[in-house]
């Protein structure tokens, strides 16, 4: 139970936890009384008389995810309110039919466990995240403590510029040729490179402002970037710009929705027998070119739209592997070189 502080009047305080705002900022009730003991039961009969009446409208989990999408929605990415609405439907079975009262740590943890046997790390890790945000919100009683599965070190792959340079020959001429351009020399997300227009393109400088994206109905629709990071004005090379020419006169320079890019893309990386990598990658193939070049990281980030450094730093620690395998081969050719001189000279002696 929360205890009472004394004011300067002389009164006695308490502050009770009320709950969350639609914002997420922490709510309290305070009460006040001449006496500590007086306030403390104010207190205590508050939280009481809520806790009971909680109880007895207590809704089920499922329908709390309902209400909590519901309540967030005007706040959430198009593509963020699918993928709750996704999770409502499809995470935690077990735990979705309770009523909020009736969820415990042990059931938390049970389904958490269950869902881990056939989802990746990162999947089970967002889905308790979600989990966690609509019981704080509901059910704040409810202190989650449980046991995730530890995270599974991101597989980076930094195409070569030869890798991205035949690439591009072999798709000279269509749509995802546009697409391409758009993310190996300027970081474009297939989303954005998807949602670009004619009217986005100034000169050689190219102003990102949308994306296009699914929403809850599953339908393509241009929304704006999810954080500020997003907003930004990148200039390119003139034979990119040069490439970029609408089809129709709808204006837009990709006519291709984000997982049409997907699908075009790994068709000409099989029909070419390119390297394994995603289109997705072909962004961290100019982070790693403009790193080399020896642009300071700000740079990079507001250049790719990137709001932390954690992907760029992935990156980095790719180009050094290679580069130290480079290394150890140059090290390992030395001893051999030198000795393979060193037998020869023994061998020219004993002749």
């Amino acid at each position: 139970m929360a205890k009472a502080k004394k004011l300067p009047s002389g009164s006695w305080r308490v502050r009770v936890y009320d709950g969350k705002t639609a914002e997420g900022k922490n709510i309290y009730k305070s009460f006040t009384a001449p006496a500590k003991k007086d306030a403390e039961y104010l207190a205590a009969e508050y939280a009481a008389k809520k806790k009971t009446a909680a109880r007895s409208d207590d809704r089920t989990l499922a329908k709390a995810y309902v209400r909590y999408i519901e309540i967030k929605r005007n706040t959430l990415s198009p593509s963020t309110v699918r993928e709750y609405t996704r999770a409502a439907a499809h995470d935690f079975p077990e735990l979705m039919p309770l009523k909020l009262s009736k969820i415990t740590q042990e059931a938390v943890q049970s389904a958490v466990n269950i869902m881990a046997a056939d989802h990746s790390p990162k999947s089970v890790r967002n889905a308790h995240g979600l989990l966690s945000a609509v019981l704080r919100m509901f059910a704040p009683e409810i202190v989650l403590n449980t046991r995730l599965p530890q995270p599974k070190k991101a597989e980076i792959y930094v195409p070569t510029e030869a890798e991205v340079e035949n690439l591009v020959s072999s798709i000279r001429g269509t749509e995802l040729e546009k697409a391409v351009l758009l993310a190996a020399f300027g970081s474009l997300r297939r989303s954005e490179c998807a949602a670009l227009t004619l009217d986005d393109i100034e000169g050689n400088v190219i102003h990102v402002r949308k994306a296009m994206v699914l929403d809850d109905a599953k339908q393509w629709v241009i929304k704006q970037p999810k954080s500020k990071a997003g907003y930004r004005d990148i200039k390119m090379p003139a034979f990119v710009i040069e490439r970029l020419v609408p089809r129709s006169a709808s204006g837009r320079i990709v006519e291709l929705a984000p997982v049409t890019i997907t699908d075009y893309f790994i068709d000409v990386r099989t029909k070419f027998n390119l390297p394994h990598f995603r289109f997705h990658d072909l962004r961290h193939y100019q982070a790693s070119i403009l790193h080399a070049m020896g642009v300071p990281d700000k740079y990079i980030m507001e250049r790719g739209g990137w709001k932390t450094d954690s992907t760029l730093k992935n990156i980095y620690q790719h180009t050094m592997s290679d580069k130290r395998r480079q290394v150890e081969n140059d090290i390992v050719a030395r001893f051999e070189a030198a000795h393979s001189k060193y037998e020869d000279k023994k061998r020219d002696r004993k002749d």
